[in-house]
């Protein structure tokens, strides 16, 4: 990861903000890639003078935003053809899955901002079962700006010594991650193990 973190801060080098746009907006979708790392030397060069930080904050947010709703609007047209056919539906803990989302749409849409690759797994299951834009979108736009905000200042406060800390920054963004999916599933447990007693 850290060969393609060098490859993609050269770009972001060169071509500064489309190269942000693209790296958010390819990671918002589905792609692996090391884009809180990134962030985080952009705070640092931003705090050298090498970028506007305000302006980098609102083209991350942007990609992010795009990212997520592409991924949101192809499960939304294609997902029922898809679903139909590998015919998932019948599963039952799928039903479960798909009740869960719907109930519970802006938590879960905000929480997965903070848990990486969860993010695009949730933006698919959104469009899936159908969750209203709004539903979506609200808690999309405020976890895609309170994420790249706080590590591009953390990266501007750092400055210099951003790359020290970019280990521990994985550290701990997978430890969010963890505990995120663990407290998701965790709700999920209680709400069908209520169903579940509530019909006996």
């Amino acid at each position: 990861m850290n060969s393609l973190l060098g490859v993609i801060l050269s770009y972001i080098l060169i071509y500064k903000y489309v190269a942000i746009f693209i790296i958010t907006f390819l990671g918002a979708m589905v792609l692996p890639l090391p884009v809180n790392p990134t962030l985080l030397a952009i705070g640092a060069f931003s705090s050298q003078g090498y970028f506007n930080i305000w302006l980098a904050l609102s083209v991350a947010v942007i990609g992010n935003i795009l990212g997520d709703m592409t991924d949101y609007l192809a499960a939304k047209k294609y997902g029922e053809i898809l679903i139909r056919k590998l015919k998932i539906r019948s599963l039952r803990f799928f039903r479960q899955l798909e009740e869960e989302v719907r109930r519970d749409a802006v938590g879960t849409v905000f929480t997965s901002r903070f848990a990486g690759s969860l993010g695009p797994v949730v933006n698919l299951l959104a469009g899936f079962v159908d969750v209203p834009l709004f539903r979506f979108l609200i808690p999309d736009v405020a976890g895609d700006f309170i994420e790249p905000f706080v590590i591009l200042f953390i990266g501007y406060a750092l400055g210099t010594y951003w790359s020290s800390f970019s280990g521990t920054l994985n550290l701990i963004a997978a430890m969010v991650a963890t505990a995120i999916i663990m407290f998701i599933l965790f709700k999920m447990y209680r709400r069908m193990t209520k169903r579940y007693h509530g019909m006996e």
